[in-house]
């Protein structure tokens, strides 16, 4: 059960909310100014720039095995939104060492992607890249998905996905880690007695919002996400990909299926100046074919989702981690963000040089992994 109570549908006051938030972020919480984004892929490497991440060493101990998850997209969130209330299935995949599923009581980390991804992020299928494979290599067990209206998991109308939907989806899905109820191909699903939930760009927002929401979650990492710091460059992507969703959006991805889906970066320069610092280009040319559309009731909802955040982000009371690329042109805003967790026992801000919002994607990919590998061990030792 939610942590708080639950909440009815908020009717169209509250849709009117969250439309009317942008125009209060304008006139009183105003961005912080971005720098342009300095040159990426070939122009960057001309640069003097660290060295690819090393991959691991395929030692044939890593499982990675198909899962899926059949929720509600429902609203328990005091987040207002209207979700459509019908049960859908989210597709993902958990990868680990086997020596970890073996054992009396494992941990998990629940990956969470961003607003213009899909689970392709954490699972780029290039050396050094595929971030859950390297933390399996690092001894961790990880669980990533498409979240519901993406890529191989079910798609509603756009308009009945919503960030509040989106956490309680996240909060129904660390519930079926924990007693074992969901499908796991080939093997009995594992009951996992620790769960770390992570979230990436908005990603972060949602995960955010399921922790101070339900129970049962045991750690929390926020990556690439500030409330109140998103730049002039992203409030600008918002306001036009806003404007589409007015307009009625498109279909999320073939023509047949639902609408209301937008892409957040209109072309795929865009994409690339507002995700990319210091990436190698082959990265870069891997992720264009995979940009997505999201639904535009996320997006309606997001900042509504800030108001709720400012009063409730100060009763999280779990470890935090927050993890960031420096040159990062969607947010800024870090070190205020982490003082909002003034309720957590335990906060920790990493800042990783030379890199931008697709910070897992960046050159320095392994100071992240080692990073989230190194918090990761001091929580469950502490467990």
């Amino acid at each position: 059960m939610p942590r708080h109570h639950q909440r009815t549908a908020a009717g169209p006051r509250g849709w009117a909310a969250a439309l009317l938030i942008p125009v209060l972020l304008g006139a009183g919480c105003s961005a912080p100014q971005a720098e342009p984004a300095e040159p990426v892929g070939e122009a960057a490497a001309a640069q003097e720039a660290p060295p690819a991440p090393t991959p691991v060493a395929d030692t044939g101990d890593i499982v990675d095995l198909p899962v899926v998850f059949t929720v509600r997209n429902q609203n328990r969130t005091d987040v207002p939104c209207e979700p459509d209330g019908k049960e859908y299935r989210v597709r993902g995949h958990l990868t680990a060492p086997a020596s970890v599923l073996e054992e009396d009581d494992p941990s998990v980390t629940l990956y969470l992607h961003g607003i213009a991804t899909g689970e392709w992020y954490w699972r780029l299928d290039l050396p050094g890249y595929h971030y859950t494979r390297q933390m399996a290599g690092l001894g961790h067990a990880s669980v990533t998905v498409d979240r519901l209206g993406y890529e191989s998991s079910d798609k509603p109308e756009g308009l009945r996905s919503c960030i509040g939907a989106q956490a309680d989806i996240a909060g129904q899905i660390v519930d079926q880690l924990r007693t074992g109820e969901y499908e796991l191909e080939g093997e009995k699903p594992v009951e996992f007695d620790r769960v770390t939930l992570a979230g990436h760009s908005n990603g972060g927002q949602i995960a955010q919002i399921a922790a101070y929401t339900f129970p049962g979650i045991d750690g929390l990492m926020v990556m690439s996400w500030t409330d109140l710091g998103l730049t002039d460059q992203a409030l600008q992507r918002f306001l036009t990909a806003f404007q589409e969703c007015v307009d009625g959006g498109e279909p999320a991805e073939e023509a047949d299926d639902p609408r209301g889906y937008v892409h957040y970066d209109p072309t795929e320069q865009e994409f690339v100046t507002g995700n990319f610092h210091d990436a190698e280009q082959e990265v870069i040319e891997a992720t264009l074919p995979l940009r997505n559309r999201h639904p535009c009731g996320d997006m309606a909802s997001q900042l509504a989702g800030v108001v709720v955040d400012r009063a409730q982000v100060a009763e999280i009371d779990i470890p935090v981690l927050l993890l960031y690329g420096a040159d990062d042109a969607r947010v800024q805003g870090q070190a205020e963000h982490e003082e909002w967790f003034s309720g957590s026992p335990d906060t920790e801000l990493v800042v990783i040089p030379s890199s931008g919002h697709f910070v897992g994607l960046e050159r320095r990919a392994s100071e992240v992994t080692d990073s989230v590998s190194a918090w990761l061990e001091r929580q469950e030792g502490q467990g």
